[in-house]
Parts: C-alpha cells; structure tokens; sequence
C-alpha cells in the first residue's frame, strides 16, 4: 500500500501575549538607548503645585549612556519595585473582589436584574435601562469589569430573545455598558487612580466632570441601544443576526437562579459603603494609594465575616484572588521597567522634545486629537488600563506640560483612549464575548463602528470642554 501523506495542518497564529509585547518594547528601548540622542531638561519645582515641572526653553544634549542587555534585565527588576505601591493596590482590589465573587453576590445581583427583566416583559425597555444604568455606574468605580459579566452573556442572550429582540441586544444591555462605564471611569483605580498617580494629581480629582462624562455616555449607549432593539422588535429580519441558529443556546439555570441572601445584600452594601469611604477620604482627607489598598482589604475581611467564613477560609480565598491580578500587577512592573531604560539612557527628555518640536506649532484642540488617537492605538497593543499608563503617562504628563495642557486633561486622554477602544479592538474581550453569544465579528464591527464613531466625537467634545474650562485637579 501506497503511503498517503497527510496534508499538513495550517497552524492558527497567535497575537503575541501582552508580556511578549511588552518585552519586545522592553528591548526596543535599550536598543534606542544606543541609537536616539542623550538629552535632559532642567526640572524646577512649582510652587503653586508643589510638583517638579520641565523648563521649556532648557533642553540639551548629553553623552549618551546606552543600557546594554544584562542592565537592560536589572531595568526590569528596578521597575517592578518602582511600581510596588501601585502593584499592591492592584493585588489588594482584585483579591477583595474575588472573595466577593466568591460568595455569589455579584453573581446574585446580575441574575436579580436578568430575572426582573424576564418576569416583566410588558416593561422590558425599562429594566433594559435600568439594568444599563446600573452595569455603567458599576463598571465605572472598576469593581465590575469584563471579567465578571462575560458569564453572564449566554443567559441575557437567551433573556434578550425571548423578550423578541436578538443577541446583539444581549452583549448590548450587558458588556456594552460594562465598557462605557469602565471608560468614563468615576473611581477606577486600574485605569484613573494609576494615570493620576503617575501625573502627580490627587487621586480620583476632577470627578465632577467624569460623572458628567458617565451620565452622557451611558444616555448616548441607552439611546444607540434602545433605538437598534425597537428596529429588531419590529422587523426581526432587521437582525443583524438574522439567520443564526440559537437553538442550542444554554441557559445555566443554576446561576440564572443564585439567590440574593441577607448575607449577599450585606456584601454588596458593604462593597457600596467602602467605594464611598474610599472617595470620601481620597477628596476630603487626602488619601491616596496606600489607604484606598486597606479599604480593599476590610472590605474583603468584612464581606468573609458578613457570609459567616472562618479566618482560614477568608485567608485562602484571598489568596486565590491574588492570582487574578497578577498578569495586571506584572504589566505595571514591565512596563516602568521600559521607563526605567528610558530613563538611564537619557533618551527619554529627547524623545519629548521631539514630540513637542511636532505639536508646539498646533493649537491645544488639534494636540489633544491627535493625543486621544495615540492612546486609542496604543491600546490595541497594551490593552491593561494600569499596564497602559505606566507605558504613557511618564511621555504624556511632560508634554501636557511643555504644550501648557493641564494634565487632568492628559489623564482624560488617556482614560478615553484606553476604555472605549476595548469594545473594538480584537485583542480586548469582545472576541470572547462575541464568540460566547454567537456573534460574528463583522456583524458586531457592523453594529459597533458607528456607535463608536459616534462616541468619539463625544470624546472630543468632553476633551474641548476640558481644555475650554482648563480643568485640572479638584
């Protein structure tokens, strides 16, 4: 018999992991170190702000000091420690709300929403927007992220359809929120609090203008939403997923049905009292990382005792939930270790003054355009929100500077290109959700790209408004 050889199997490429990029961008710097210029500028200190600030007009050159590969390794071990207050807080929140995961009170909540929708269908478009409301507001303090709601996606599909809308009207009441409201970030300590850190603000300023932001975008999202749902309701072969066959979407009764206990009514409230303390103290007693970390930490001890948990059960749990934020914590280590690089090669002061030699010329509207562009496309390649900012934040707080541009406003840059882009980009979790709810891409893309080209304009708008009113740390 004649051997047949077997046609080989294409195998599928990979996008690169985030630390594969990162220590790409890792080496990329000290290669730079050796080729881009030395240079420095003067910093003096503001004595209205107490912050150590460029002096424009003092750029200049010096012996270059490149990072060979062995200091380029120890560049990355010093910028682990370097971001230790932020990769604790990190470590803090995400074990905190894993323990509350853990006894169901996130999963109870979401099911109580699913559940009031399903039983009153007459009044459908109501609780869609209620149950929108309360996703975005969530989603904005950065305690409910894609992560916890992406379970959830098969059961408010099945909910979706059988109120007569279509799966796109699932992933739209549910991780759509989710992604506006952890943009417009109110009290997010992944994405705003590590911004504002980084750009020396005290954390959670300015949220006034971010809960404006919220309110906007999250009417805009109920309005984009509502208005596609009403078209389906009508016309179903109006669907963008006219056709599909759904008939062997799952629903998981069992956590369809997790029930909303005293015990998981105390947990959310405490959740809710420790977010609000948290902001009390941050604005009105100065608080800042270390203390917003301990009310992480109570908040779990309080929740385990709340469910009646013995010490050694709160104490494992937590620990559990310590893996989950390590990939975050980790992205914010590497990426100050490209800082550092940067830094010992004197090539990062060069680097911004070439950035400025480029925008010094154009208005500060046109400058934070092409901002907000950067962070948008900077997020396809890093998409951690904290790992984001510690790759940006150290370029853009000096050159908000140079271009005389409140660094709030940078922070707002950054917050907006680093949120809203999740719900577009392939390497965020709408790959995952859209495969979950039996979406293809080019029919979310088709549903998505003028919402988000819609929001953009928004964004600028929030962004002009900003720089209108030049606001800055409140």
């Amino acid at each position: 018999m004649k051997n047949v050889t077997q046609p080989k199997v294409k195998e599928q490429k990979e996008f690169p992991h985030i630390l594969v990029i990162l220590l790409v961008v890792l080496a990329i710097s000290a290669i730079c170190t050796w080729i881009v210029p030395a240079g420095a500028y003067d910093r003096i200190l503001d004595e209205v702000t107490g912050r150590m600030i460029i002096d424009p007009s003092s750029f200049h050159y010096l012996d270059k000091t490149p990072v060979g590969l062995f200091q380029m390794f120890v560049c990355l071990e010093e910028g682990l420690i370097q971001a230790a207050n932020i990769t604790f807080l990190i470590f803090c929140a995400f074990s905190s709300l894993y323990l509350l995961e853990k006894t169901g009170a996130i999963d109870a909540a979401i099911a109580l929403m699913v559940r009031k929708t399903q039983n009153h269908p007459r009044y459908a478009s109501s609780i869609i927007v209620i149950v929108m409301i309360i996703l975005a507001i969530w989603a904005s303090t950065g305690t409910m992220s894609y992560e916890e709601i992406i379970a959830f996606i098969p059961i408010f599909v099945a909910v979706s359809m059988a109120l007569g809308y279509d799966a796109m009207v699932g992933v739209a009441i549910s991780v759509v929120p989710v992604g506006v409201g952890f943009a417009s970030a109110t009290v997010n300590p992944f994405t705003v609090g590590v911004a504002q850190t980084i750009a020396e603000l005290p954390m959670f300023s300015g949220l006034g203008y971010r809960i404006l932001i919220l309110a906007v975008m999250t009417l805009y999202t109920i309005i984009y939403v509502l208005l596609y749902a009403s078209k389906v309701k009508k016309d179903p072969t109006k669907s963008l997923t006219y056709g599909i066959d759904y008939s062997d979407m799952i629903v998981d009764e069992e956590r369809l049905n997790t029930p909303m206990t005293t015990a998981r009514k105390l947990s959310l409230l405490t959740l809710l009292i420790g977010v609000a303390v948290m902001a009390w103290g941050l604005i009105t007693q100065g608080w800042y990382i270390n203390q917003v970390a301990a009310i992480f930490m109570m908040i779990a001890i309080v929740v385990g005792v709340i469910n009646r948990w013995k010490a050694n059960k709160i104490a494992t749990v937590l620990v559990e939930g310590l893996s989950k934020g390590v990939l975050s914590a980790i992205i914010v280590g590497v990426a100050r270790g490209v800082l550092v690089i940067l830094t010992k090669g004197n090539i990062i002061d060069t680097l911004i003054h070439g950035c400025v030699s480029l925008i010094e010329n154009l208005s500060l509207y046109a400058s934070s355009v092409g901002m907000l562009l950067f962070q948008t496309l900077l997020n396809f390649l890093v998409p951690s929100g904290s790992g984001q900012a510690a790759v940006s934040m150290p370029i853009m707080t000096p050159i908000a500077d140079l271009i005389g541009m409140n660094r709030q406003i940078a922070v707002l840059i950054f917050q907006f290109g680093d949120g809203f882009s999740n719900l577009l980009w392939p390497t965020s979790f709408m790959v995952i959700a859209c495969a979950m709810a039996k979406i293809p891409l080019n029919k979310y893309y088709k549903w998505v790209t003028p919402f988000l080209l819609i929001g953009f304009l928004i964004q600028i708008a929030f962004i002009y408004g900003a720089i209108a009113m030049n606001y800055g740390p409140m």
